[in-house]
């Protein structure tokens, strides 16, 4: 009797493990680990008021570091004081990666906080104490070199729906680009950054072949989805879809769309996905290039 009830509880506990270890496998992959503890603390930027006022302290011991990752030729043309300039793509090799201090707040900047922003989520991933500026150059001083490059009559006001949509399955995650974040940042910046225009989204989701539509992503407040979304845009905060059990809803051979209010937290969560595998794109500048009347700053 003994030695049945032995057995039975060994097979039990078999089926038991046969259950745990794919999810315990799941979690434990470095890249998904540090994408879900980053954005279980919501992305990080910055205002430019709020860095100018550090800046101007007169305490130079708690200046961040300045990294400015638009092209050679924008940097020249005028930068914020102290930043160096490190393009896009090149940020993550070896070499600039050594430049970068573990001990003290880094701040990025792009032409609209949206590369950056990539650049920012990669670089939480890693560890360092990153922000993106808040809407990039433009937002720290404006020239006639330096202009935010979208305005409100590039909106496509393409027509939008309060018909809430719902993640359909679960499926296997894709495999990460690399073993390790810094690997996987690697492989994806050296190809330079994701993203997709409202006008070839509203083209894709209507020239009559459903089979090669993208998941579209709603990262705004459930109080501004209900209020109108993209047509078929799911709502997801990302501090839930970077949970193993939120990458589930995401099929691997699918585009992936996200969009937010001006393209920065939904452009952080892209940068994540496409270090996890996805075929993740921003929608450039958010929810008003898509419908302008819908806009909410935030």
């Amino acid at each position: 009797m003994y030695r049945k009830m032995l057995f039975t509880l060994m097979a039990v506990l078999v089926m038991v493990s046969l259950l745990v270890v794919p999810a315990a496998a799941q979690s434990a992959d470095p890249v998904q680990a540090a994408a879900e503890t980053y954005f279980a603390g919501g992305a990080k930027t910055m205002k430019a008021a709020d860095l100018f006022a550090n800046l101007n302290d007169g305490d130079t011991s708690n200046d961040p570091f300045r990294v400015d990752i638009r092209q050679a030729a924008d940097y020249a043309n005028g930068h914020i004081p102290g930043a160096i300039n490190m393009p896009g793509g090149a940020v993550f090799t070896a070499e600039n990666l050594a430049k970068l201090p573990k001990d003290q707040p880094i701040v990025l900047n792009c032409y609209s906080g949206q590369t950056a922003s990539q650049a920012t989520a990669a670089l939480r991933m890693m560890g360092y104490d990153a922000y993106n500026l808040l809407y990039g150059m433009p937002s720290w001083a404006a020239n006639d070199k330096i202009t935010y490059p979208f305005n409100a009559s590039q909106s496509g006001n393409y027509r939008t729906t309060t018909d809430a949509a719902q993640f359909e399955g679960t499926f296997d995650a894709p495999k990460p680009l690399g073993d390790t974040v810094e690997a996987a940042a690697q492989a994806y910046f050296a190809g330079g950054f994701k993203a997709t225009k409202a006008a070839d989204l509203f083209a894709n989701v209507n020239d009559g072949d459903d089979s090669n539509n993208p998941v579209i992503l709603d990262m705004r407040s459930a109080e501004h989805y209900a209020a109108g979304h993209i047509p078929g845009a799911i709502n997801v905060a990302p501090k839930d879809l970077f949970t193993a059990a939120g990458l589930a809803n995401l099929p691997a051979d699918k585009q992936i769309v996200s969009y937010c209010y001006s393209g920065q937290t939904a452009s952080q969560a892209t940068g994540a996905l496409r270090l996890l595998g996805y075929d993740a794109y921003n929608l450039q500048f958010g929810m008003p290039s898509w419908a302008m009347y819908l806009f909410q700053p935030g």
